[in-house]
């Protein structure tokens, strides 16, 4: 190299009061990009990047490209709204069901017992017309009762443990699937950090863990598992339909139990002005049956329609192809950059302790 001719040594070295000054011959003979690895200019450039770091940077914007190339991002959606579905479906709506079958159970007593208490149905200022008004109020809450009846049929064949059984069958499927796309998802960033990282301290190139990136794009068990996920499907529409109607019907009579048990002992005519004093001094089976329609309008039912519309919907006739085929082209662009990567933090990391031996008198010679 030029910098060691004795010519160029001699017209750079830096010279002390008492000779060569080893600390100006290190300073000022040695070249500035040998002395610094990279460094701001005095117009505040960036400064110049090793070679190890620009390449990882490199890798992480192919890696991006590579991800709006293979549509990964498509298939990151729909992982993530089978994940939501998934958790919907485990929970099975218990708890909402649990509190509905209790005001369910209510109705049907109050309901049931109302034709051995028409005495109580007058009260205060309407006592005096008790043989009068009680008849009227018996027949309207014998129509409401049958009406009830097929409500209460349809909230029976409501069953919350077959949606628990699909959302455990879904689990199972979706434990080797979320991983392996959202991993994918966040490999350009994960590579961009390690350049970040990179470009701050060299040396922590060496630690990264390539082998867990080869392995994630390597997808093991994603082609099972897809195939679970579409057995998860057949006889869906048997199960959600069926139910989706019957809680449709549940939600309808709920939110009107209040005005139908009103208007069961609504004062008819001639003396329908006296309504309201009914309302003021209600009976114990009109408290009774109000109490309980409030406690079933508390019931939040959406969750389990959000969990229905969405197997009916994303899920039922869903084309599994979106979630394969972009992991599979994408894994397929990124493998390659990977290897790229690995042979870079090769490049970083010590090959191994060297000994330096004195050479032979006869090696010497020769």
């Amino acid at each position: 190299p030029f910098w060691l001719k004795p010519s160029w040594l001699k017209a750079n070295l830096a010279v002390c009061p008492g000779g060569v000054c080893r600390e100006g011959l290190l300073r000022y003979s040695w070249p500035r990009a040998m002395n610094q690895r990279g460094s701001r200019d005095n117009l505040g450039r960036g400064r110049i990047q090793p070679k190890g770091v620009k390449g990882v940077k490199d890798l992480a914007n192919k890696l991006a490209e590579d991800f709006k190339e293979s549509d990964l991002e498509g298939a990151s959606i729909i992982v993530d709204r089978l994940e939501q579905l998934k958790d919907l479906a485990l929970d099975g709506q218990v708890k909402q069901m649990r509190q509905l079958k209790d005001v369910m159970k209510n109705w049907s007593e109050i309901l049931n017992s109302a034709p051995d208490d028409t005495d109580e149905f007058a009260t205060g200022d309407m006592a005096l017309c008790s043989s009068w008004y009680a008849p009227k109020v018996e027949v309207k809450l014998k129509d409401l009762f049958e009406e009830f009846r097929d409500i209460e049929k349809a909230f029976a064949k409501i069953n919350p443990a077959k949606f628990q059984d699909l959302g455990r069958r879904m689990n199972k499927a979706m434990e080797r699937i979320a991983p392996i796309v959202h991993g994918m998802k966040n490999l350009p960033d994960e590579v961009s950090d390690i350049a970040d990282r990179a470009d701050e301290r060299e040396e922590t190139l060496k630690d990264t863990d390539t082998k867990a990136m080869k392995k994630l794009l390597e997808g093991q068990g994603m082609t099972i598992s897809l195939s679970s996920l579409e057995d998860c499907k057949r006889g869906l529409l048997d199960l959600v339909e069926p139910t989706q109607r019957n809680l449709e019907k549940v939600q309808t009579f709920v939110s009107e139990a209040h005005d139908k048990f009103k208007q069961a002992f609504e004062v008819p005519c001639p003396c329908c002005c006296m309504t309201s004093y009914v309302y003021d001094q209600p009976s114990r089976c009109l408290t009774e049956l109000l109490e309980n329609a409030d406690r079933a309008l508390d019931v939040d039912l959406q969750p389990f329609f959000e969990l229905l519309r969405g197997l009916k919907d994303d899920y039922s006739d869903l084309d599994l192809n979106r979630v394969s085929k972009p992991t599979n082209r994408f894994a397929a662009l990124a493998t390659e950059r990977v290897d790229r990567l690995d042979k870079i933090v090769a490049g970083v990391r010590p090959s191994g302790s060297y000994c330096l031996m004195p050479m032979s008198t006869s090696s010497r010679r020769r």
